[in-house]
């Protein structure tokens, strides 16, 4: 009876850890994650990832490495898990481990452009340049509305002189107005 009831209290420390970050007030997420642990509850994967989120969300990159890390390990099929990984990673200056679990997202999920756009903003802070414009053709090519965000991103400021990057762009450019023009039909 006792696991039941802490897999019900678990569950709300959960949903409130996970409101107070959709609110954007990491700091009460933590609040509920704290309160968990206090009770000596068995954390879920899925509450590790919401402490990580709340600690990414407050700055501290680092110390959000260690709670993703055991999410992923507990559930090493969640794509977000990797990039929310990936994303500390690279905040705190290890694009080389950012790009590994980015890595391993991509294996889960091969064309999920979310992966292949961070992947590819990894390498090119690398100076990865040939690896950097694989991704993001790729990225492109699955999905041309990517080329926004590319125009914004100072991850790409290292590789926007290079041709390749402008015809890619021009490349991804032609697909979206040809994807607006069958809209339109």
């Amino acid at each position: 009876m006792a696991d039941a009831f802490d897999s019900i209290r678990l569950r709300k420390f959960s949903q409130r850890a996970e409101g107070y970050l959709e609110l954007g007030m990491p700091a009460r997420a933590m609040n509920e994650i704290r309160r968990a642990s206090e009770l000596r509850l068995a954390f879920s994967a899925h509450l590790l990832y919401l402490e990580g989120s709340a600690l990414f969300e407050l700055k501290k990159y680092r110390d959000a490495l260690y709670p993703l890390g055991q999410a992923v390990l507990m559930e090493p099929t969640e794509i977000s898990y990797w990039l929310l990984i990936g994303m500390c990673q690279k905040r705190v200056g290890r694009c080389d481990l950012a790009i590994e679990s980015l890595e391993n997202a991509l294996i889960l999920q091969p064309n999920n452009t979310v992966t292949l756009y961070n992947l590819a903003c990894y390498h090119a802070l690398a100076k990865q340049t040939e690896k950097c414009l694989k991704y993001l053709s790729r990225c492109l090519f699955l999905d041309p509305n990517f080329r926004n965000f590319v125009n914004r991103e100072p991850d790409f400021n290292l590789i926007r002189n290079k041709e390749e990057f402008h015809k890619i762009m021009e490349e991804s450019e032609r697909k979206l107005h040809q994807k607006e023009q069958e809209e339109a039909i």
